[in-house]
């Protein structure tokens, strides 16, 4: 049998080949060591400079902080001044716009500066409007200062309760006021405060005309008129002067009725009267026929209020008595807030305190508003003028009416009331009781 070969090895080629592999393997192995190296050697260079850098950060916040707590009471005292400062300022521009218009206004304007954008909104508001009798003419007669006396005086017991009725004062127009309830803000109970005001605004008067007979003034009364209804309100004028305003219809009427009170008097609309009258007591109603209204109109004179208000206007009950002389008197009818250019004659035949009958030469219409001069039985005039309006006529006899007297001079008054106490000695004396 032949003998058995051995077995054979890689071939020499096949060594070869691995040998280059490893050589490769080798080489690439080099190159990242040397790469490695190159890495580490940029790492040592720069870790310095970063230590650096670090080192200079913690030294720097540590000098702020030295620097924070050696001041912290003098930062903190300019911070509590700057406050102090702020809170200043914003209570003296709180305090000059509530001057102007109420405390909800002005919230709304500083609380939301979108407030002051010229716009307006449609809502439903009771509108209060008041206005002194025979004022404007009266106020020619007077010195400015004595104006102004009055005036200042007037306002300030007004703006105390309107505001106080959570009212927003949109005019001021000498002695008459435009106020609104229900805007900015709307309450359910606006038309109730808002005759509540009215009412407590006619309670005042009686300390502003004690405060006129102390100045030497004459005594005043005013009207008030109220009308619920619809409206626009909002901010109206231009980006340099803007106000906070209100337009509508029910503006104008709410002026017609309080043109047709006397002093001392509230009448308010049907409207007004829906909303409130479970609450209300009311002494009479009239029907008028206000300028631009297609019907005649309901106005209900209130007197007082129940519930939580409990409020009432005193009790004024007068008797015309006969006069055995009547008082001859010039009179003029005024034209809007002034006195017309043409002077008639009339009579005083019945009087009382605050009302008269007069038989005039030339008839005037019910709710005209005259200017009259006593005349003694001399003809001499007295000194001083007084202011009425008619609030009753005669259609069958267009010379006679009743007029309630709505302001007074003093001389005025003191002839008036002469009169009265001799007539009433007068009747006394020959029937043995009073008149």
């Amino acid at each position: 049998m032949p003998a058995a070969q051995p077995p054979r090895g890689p071939s020499r080629q096949a060594l070869l080949a691995e040998v280059q592999a490893l050589r490769q393997r080798v080489a690439i192995l080099e190159q990242e060591k040397h790469d490695l190296e190159v890495i580490l050697e940029l790492a040592t260079d720069h870790a310095d400079d970063l230590s650096e850098a670090l080192q200079q950060e913690r030294n720097d916040l540590k000098t702020m902080l030295e620097i924070a707590v050696d001041h912290g009471d003098v930062i903190g005292a300019d911070l509590e001044s700057q406050a102090e400062a702020l809170a200043r300022r914003s209570q003296f521009i709180r305090e000059t716009f509530s001057r102007y218009v109420s405390e909800d206004v002005v919230t709304q304007l500083l609380d939301a500066p979108e407030g002051l954008e010229l716009g307006g909104v449609k809502r439903k508001v009771t509108i209060l409007m008041s206005d002194v009798r025979g004022f404007t003419a009266l106020a020619e007669c007077l010195e400015p200062r004595e104006v102004m006396t009055f005036l200042n005086g007037y306002l300030e017991a007004m703006v105390d309760v309107i505001l106080a009725s959570q009212g927003t004062i949109i005019e001021i127009l000498g002695d008459g006021l435009l106020v609104l309830f229900g805007a900015p803000l709307s309450r359910d109970d606006d038309a109730t405060r808002a005759v509540a005001c009215a009412l407590s605004m006619q309670l005042r008067m009686d300390a502003i005309n004690a405060l006129q007979r102390q100045a030497g003034l004459p005594e005043v009364d005013m009207g008030i008129g109220i009308h619920t209804g619809e409206v626009v309100v909002g901010n109206i004028g231009s980006q340099q002067r803007t106000k906070y305003g209100v337009v509508g219809s029910a503006v104008n009427l709410t002026g017609r009725i309080e043109s047709y009170t006397t002093g001392g008097q509230i009448l308010i609309s049907p409207t007004t009267y829906a909303e409130t009258a479970a609450v209300l007591t009311v002494s009479y109603q009239l029907t008028v026929a206000p300028k631009g209204v297609a019907a005649p109109l309901t106005l209900y004179a209130v007197s007082g209020m129940r519930g939580a208000y409990a409020l009432s206007l005193p009790t004024q009950t007068e008797t015309l008595v006969s006069l055995p002389q009547a008082l001859e008197v010039r009179y003029t009818v005024l034209e809007g807030k002034f006195a017309g250019s043409t002077r008639y004659d009339g009579r005083v035949v019945k009087l009382a305190t605050r009302t008269a009958e007069l038989h005039v030469d030339q008839p005037v219409a019910a709710f005209s508003n005259l200017k009259l001069h006593l005349l003694h039985p001399s003809g001499e005039m007295v000194p001083g003028e007084l202011f009425a309006k008619v609030i009753e006529t005669w259609p069958e006899d267009t010379s006679r009416v009743v007029v309630s007297f709505t302001s007074l001079s003093e001389a005025a008054r003191t002839f008036l009331d002469t009169v009265r106490e001799v007539h009433i000695l007068a009747s006394t004396l020959s029937t043995g009781r009073a008149p």
